[in-house]
């Protein structure tokens, strides 16, 4: 059988070979994906002797396959490096996917422009899928993409929490795009094929594995523009998502937990090793979207009335005690202004209500959120 261009050959390959192994992936830089599916269909060896057995075994059954036929059946697109819909930043990536497996309406090129990866742990505590949710929904508000992996937890979180205010969300699946696993988000899984994009390197029909989980993390950093883990522990698969984004030059962000849980040591891990901490989806945003046009309100406490008095003022009052009288000769001396000066002070608080006479002396009074007539402009 005789390769007819790259497109074929890609999809061969696919089909003869794993992404994450290394000896093929050499072979291919070296000569080609044309040239090695070549090799490996008509005599398992490539002219400088590379031993190409471990393809050859498996050129029967794939080129047995009308991929096409598979794809129309599906209603999936396939989609290989330099394409219109390809996402380019995967060519980023020390090992690029052979060709892509796509379903669901969704432009994952178009989508992926302005995305955030949304990882972490399966078995993740109410607290991560508290504020996965809450990071989603922010994100989606912002225009956003959520990129994650349809797994149990972290993953399941963000990309329901997504669906629920109508975002675009983009899972990527260890096995086909044919194939809902786990089983039990079936039906998250269907939901996303429906309304935003499911992605596989792998073809129709493969199912999960092990090493098919851990590549597909580096596609999940390859497609978004950051990547963000809510919850992980030490050992966690997720961390090599975030392991594939740091490699890329791509933003790092984990959201921090209590020092106790061991859900969270690897998101500590992360911030140790320089990954930004980040406790909702506005700091997200501002580290991966546009730069100025993204930017997080900047956090504040709650407004108390004696932030904006003037400083004589400050002076006065912070000497006023809550529950007892304070006399004016020791206000007047804790403070270091004069009598006049003390004097003005106590009556203009009084008018503001933040100190009241009594018969022996002055008292502070109950504090209100309240802008002062005495107070300095905001600048």
């Amino acid at each position: 059988m005789r390769v007819t261009d790259e497109r074929h050959a890609r999809l061969l390959l696919s089909r003869l070979a794993e992404p994450y192994d290394e000896r093929v992936q050499r072979v291919v830089a070296e000569h080609g994906v044309e040239d090695v599916v070549g090799y490996a269909v008509r005599d398992g060896r490539t002219p400088d002797g590379v031993d190409l057995g471990r393809l050859a075994a498996r050129v029967e059954r794939a080129t047995s396959l009308d991929e096409a036929h598979i794809a129309r059946r599906l209603g999936a697109r396939i989609l290989i490096p330099g394409d219109a819909g390809w996402p380019e930043g995967l060519d980023e990536l020390e090992q690029p996917p052979w060709c892509l497996w796509l379903t669901g309406p969704g432009d994952v090129r178009e989508l992926a422009e302005r995305s955030v990866a949304v990882v972490g742990a399966r078995a993740s505590t109410a607290y991560g899928d508290h504020v996965a949710a809450g990071l989603c929904v922010d994100l989606v508000g912002r225009g956003f993409t959520v990129v994650s992996g349809a797994a149990f937890g972290i993953d399941a979180a963000a990309h329901r929490a997504t669906l629920s205010v109508d975002g675009s969300t983009i899972a990527v699946l260890a096995g086909g795009v044919d194939v809902a696993y786990p089983r039990a988000n079936a039906e998250l899984i269907d939901r996303i094929r429906r309304t935003g994009a499911l992605v596989s390197e792998t073809p129709p029909g493969g199912a999960p594995a092990r090493m098919r989980f851990l590549a597909r993390n580096r596609i999940i950093a390859g497609l978004a523009r950051g990547t963000v883990v809510v919850e992980a522990g030490l050992r966690s698969g997720a961390r090599s998502t975030v392991k594939h984004a740091r490699e890329l030059g791509r933003p790092v962000m984990a959201v921090p937990g209590s020092v106790e849980s061991l859900m969270s040591q690897g998101c500590h891990a992360e911030i140790r090793m320089g990954a930004e901490l980040v406790t909702d989806g506005a700091e997200v945003a501002e580290l991966v979207g546009r730069i100025g046009d993204d930017l997080a309100p900047v956090k504040q406490g709650m407004a108390r009335a004696e932030d904006r008095l003037t400083d004589d003022l400050r002076r006065v009052w912070q000497w006023l005690r809550p529950r007892s009288s304070c006399p004016v000769d020791e206000v007047m001396v804790r403070c270091g202004l004069t009598l006049r000066e003390t004097l003005a002070a106590l009556r203009a608080l009084e008018q503001d209500g933040l100190a009241e006479e009594l018969l022996d002396g002055w008292q502070r009074r109950p504090l209100r959120v309240a802008a002062s007539s005495r107070v300095e402009p905001t600048r």
